[in-house]
């Protein structure tokens, strides 16, 4: 059964799984965080449907004896150190981060086991197995209505660097590439009113999960090309590197993120076709303008493009 509401993970989970890496009665327990015996009850349930193996003995209390690879709580402590984020929820499994991000306050992150119904753009599927990391982040940054776009180029600046070692590539306009194949897409929507609107921007990273058959050969996933890779060492290193690129976008320094999409852009100097509607565009792809546009040059014109399926023309 899906569980249809997420656990809140707060500073005193933190401070608990710290406290029973040794034996602590809950005695103790109740004394150090101020709650009484059936809270304490109540935490340690809460952690060990979290994944965490704890044993319990009479006059002993609680220990922890094994902590899960990936667990909310390790996710929680990585996020204390960025400014941006307050507040994690985590679903064991749930539709979309997105569509749940949109019920939260912003500086919040969702992050799911596994997801019945990931999207990509305009709708699609994204696969969404356990051994993947999937998140959204809730954000209210002070920009204009114009700049939403730069919110997703600065994203997929993000993951490609966060994951350079493998020599990530940005396919426009929201993809990120390994060797040519899809490893990470980014789903940014609106939340709220326009006057008060939030971004809701949705990661999803293959990273131990199977990639299904019908999509071998266009999709990757990190464990294919390194056998010890671990979800919260990708999660880390994700967030590490979108607070400081946000941090940039939300203090006018657009221009420093746009150089490096640049550098790290596996479509510039390709041949395109970009969908928009029903209309398509044909050309070299030559830049990515100020505003966030990419700019396809067909015939000596130039033409200046925010969104659309991007294609690569052999």
């Amino acid at each position: 059964m899906i569980r249809v509401y997420p656990f809140r993970i707060d500073e005193e989970d933190v401070s608990l799984v710290e406290f029973i890496s040794d034996w602590m009665s809950g005695e103790e327990i109740a004394k150090k965080f101020g709650i009484s015996r059936n809270s304490v009850w109540k935490r340690i349930k809460k952690l060990r449907e979290l994944g965490f193996e704890i044993d319990s003995r009479k006059k002993l209390g609680y220990k922890i004896r094994r902590i899960p690879e990936f667990n909310p709580v390790s996710c929680f402590k990585i996020l204390r150190k960025f400014s941006i984020f307050k507040t994690l929820y985590y679903y064991p499994e749930t539709d979309s981060t997105n569509l749940r991000a949109k019920n939260f306050e912003p500086n919040t992150i969702v992050v799911a086991e596994k997801q019945t119904s990931g999207r990509g753009r305009l709708g699609r599927r994204w696969f969404s197995e356990k051994g993947g990391l999937y998140f959204s982040m809730v954000l209210q940054p002070n920009i204009s209505f114009d700049d939403i776009p730069k919110v997703t180029l600065t994203a997929g600046v993000s993951v490609a660097e966060a994951l350079g070692k493998y020599s990530a590539r940005i396919k426009w306009p929201n993809d990120v590439l390994i060797g040519g194949k899809k490893v990470c897409g980014i789903l940014s929507e609106l939340s709220g009113e326009l006057e008060r609107f939030s971004i809701i921007v949705g990661i999803g990273i293959n990273v131990e999960n199977q990639i299904p058959e019908e999509l071998e050969g266009i999709a990757i996933s990190l464990r294919e090309i390194d056998k010890g890779v671990r979800r919260i060492d990708v999660f880390s290193r994700v967030v590490e590197k979108f607070a400081d690129y946000y941090g940039l976008l939300v203090d006018g320094k657009w221009e420093k993120i746009r150089e490096r999409w640049i550098d790290l852009s596996d479509t510039l100097g390709k041949d395109v076709e970009v969908k928009v509607g029903e209309v398509v565009y044909k050309g070299k792809a030559v830049d990515m303008d100020i505003d966030g546009g990419l700019v396809v040059e067909s015939d000596g014109k130039r033409k200046k493009i925010f969104s659309g399926d991007c294609f690569y023309v052999s």
